[in-house]
């Protein structure tokens, strides 16, 4: 059977990078979709049952032809099926890189759409995480506990939840789709937020805060992947700097706002996310569309076979508001998918573990954002009063009104460092691919790596000696700006630097990196506050400079040896 779809006119997301020598893209008439039923005995040989889709040549010929793959060298390579068991039992033939269901052929307002959608909502992800740091004293004095510890693990376990929600959504969004995962769990993130709320025991509040950590991970882990589905390699720099700027500033927007909540009482901070997130959730189901290309071609070879389509003049697959689950029990048998969703659950820890370039950047990746988290939770002790601050270490006693204040300069950091990694990280990508023969490397996204790497240290440095002097607030504000600055941009260019190294297995690899940040962002603030009071702000400073600066080679080793390294160590799935 063959049916012509009338092509869209692809969106304006293109880029002129090309090999040179390279055709020039034909005008899309048409697009040929060819199914190859089975034998008539029912059998399919082994091989065709798991042949993974093939790309048709041009079934029309002059001014109409259909461009093949090699007329789009600046486009990524469609990801292969990441399972074979996934694969139909039809041999399917899809024209998809022309295609107007293939999301790279969006118009790039729809594109950048989604974009900011999962930039909102993972701000408000991780905002969650820290909305409820202001309230800890008022909580613990209304439960009756008096171990610090204790209190810390409210924002302590939602992050750990953060660090292990990606384990369970990023397998479903490889196996049914992108958008299945972010609509199930922003629908739970909304019930369990609103449950923290009404708790009336610690332990409760803990185990309610996991799993709203665990159901608000699906952005902050799976937009990063999202965004490769979306743009090309040398597209992605802008977008996928908005989307960062998301996660990162979210725990410092979400701890602001909790200090002006907790004039209503601790509580609200938890009504206030319940309603923020309601609003955000309807949002992305208007907003969002399936993304993941496998399993669009998926969607697109059971509606080709059913007869309601055979009969329809519908020619096309328009992405919907609500994803399409009718083809799942067609094309995945229950079988199919716990052997998938098992290989599937165990990637990250594997591409993790087994690969020495993956374990030692999910490592610096860790440190970084643990040291968002040290701020939020110590920043308090240099600037606010009792309970807030623990002389005799000096504080400068800003009331609870203005203590949000305090705030504002790594949060200056992180928008300058988004501003620059948006304009420079694709010029500097296209720069070096340009005198590679036009030939991108995934190391190139680690000049502003390095960059990042550099400077933290040098903020942490001004953070720590200057209020150890106590002389003005104004040294520890330059100091947080620059901490802010060079966090975000190695935070941002590592994200790109994880999808381009590790694809198709990009969500793995992101998935592990969340899993390993969460976890030392969890540990680190239980001990920050101590070391804070034993060594001092001068010391305590000159020690989380100090374990930066162990990182800094790293993205240098990388640019030199980092093909090599690649292939050496090559991940499979």
């Amino acid at each position: 059977m063959d049916t012509n779809l009338p092509s869209e006119t692809p969106g304006s997301g293109k880029c002129n990078m090309r090999h040179e020598g390279s055709p020039e893209p034909t005008e899309m008439r048409s697009i040929t979709i060819e199914i190859v039923e089975p034998a008539q005995s029912g059998a399919v040989d082994k091989d065709e049952a798991t042949a993974e889709p093939a790309i048709l040549s041009n079934s029309t010929h002059g001014k109409n032809a259909i461009p093949s793959p090699q007329a789009y060298p600046h486009r990524s390579p469609e990801p292969p099926a990441l399972d074979k068991a996934l694969t139909p039992s039809e041999r399917v033939a899809i024209q998809f890189p022309s295609s107007p269901s293939n999301p790279l052929n969006w118009p790039t307002r729809r594109r950048m759409m989604i974009t900011l959608c999962l930039a909102l909502t993972g701000l408000m992800s991780t905002g969650g995480s820290s909305i409820g740091v202001p309230g800890l004293h008022a909580a613990m004095e209304e439960f009756g506990i008096t171990n610090e510890k204790i209190g810390t693990l409210i924002p302590g376990a939602y992050v750990l939840g953060l660090g292990t929600g990606p384990f369970i959504f990023a397998p479903i969004s490889e196996l049914y789709g992108r958008q299945p995962a972010y609509y199930i769990s922003q629908v739970l993130l909304c019930i369990f937020t609103l449950g923290t709320g009404f708790s009336n025991h610690m332990a409760t509040l803990i185990i309610l805060r996991f799993f709203c950590g665990m159901f608000g991970s699906v952005a902050p882990s799976l937009g990063v992947a999202t965004c490769a589905d979306l743009f090309i390699p040398q597209e992605r720099g802008k977008p996928m700097s908005l989307y960062g700027f998301g996660p990162i500033a979210g725990p410092v927007i979400g701890n602001m706002v909790g200090y002006w909540l907790l004039f209503f009482g601790w509580r609200w901070a938890y009504y206030f996310m319940t309603i923020v997130v309601t609003l955000n959730t309807i949002l992305m189901i208007t907003v969002m569309r399936e993304t993941y290309a496998p399993v669009i071609q998926k969607i697109m070879v059971y509606h080709l076979k059913s007869p309601e389509f055979k009969r329809s003049r519908q020619r096309s697959f328009p992405s919907t508001i609500l994803p399409d689950l009718t083809w799942m029990k067609h094309i995945i048998s229950k079988d199919e998918a716990r052997a998938v969703y098992a290989k599937a659950f165990s990637r990250p820890p594997r591409l993790l573990l087994t690969n020495p370039v993956a374990f030692a950047f999910a490592m610096y990746y860790a440190y970084v954002y643990a040291v968002i988290y040290v701020f939020i939770v110590n920043l308090p002790l240099l600037f606010g009063q009792p309970p807030f601050s623990h002389p005799p270490l000096f504080s400068f006693s800003w009331p609870q009104a203005t203590l949000p204040l305090a705030y504002i300069p790594i949060g200056m950091g992180f928008f300058t460092a988004v501003g620059l990694a948006a304009r420079y990280q694709d010029k500097i990508y296209k720069y070096f691919s340009k005198r590679n023969g036009d030939k991108g490397q995934p190391e190139y996204r680690l000049i502003l790596t390095q960059t990042g790497m550099c400077v933290m240290p040098i903020g942490l440095f001004i953070f720590g000696w200057t209020a150890h002097s106590q002389h003005h607030w104004m040294g520890p504000f330059v100091g947080q700006y620059v901490i802010g600055l060079g966090l975000v941009l190695a935070f941002n260019t590592l994200q790109n630097f994880f999808v381009d190294a590790f694809y198709p297995y990009s969500a793995a690899a992101i998935a592990g990196a969340t899993a390993t940040r969460s976890i030392v962002a969890c540990i680190l603030p239980l001990f920050t506050s101590e070391m804070w009071v034993k060594l001092g702000w001068g010391w305590g400073g000159t020690l989380l400079a100090m374990v930066a600066i162990l990182g800094v080679p790293c993205p240098l080793i990388m640019f030199i040896c980092g093909k090599r390294l690649r292939e050496r160590y090559a991940f499979h799935g």
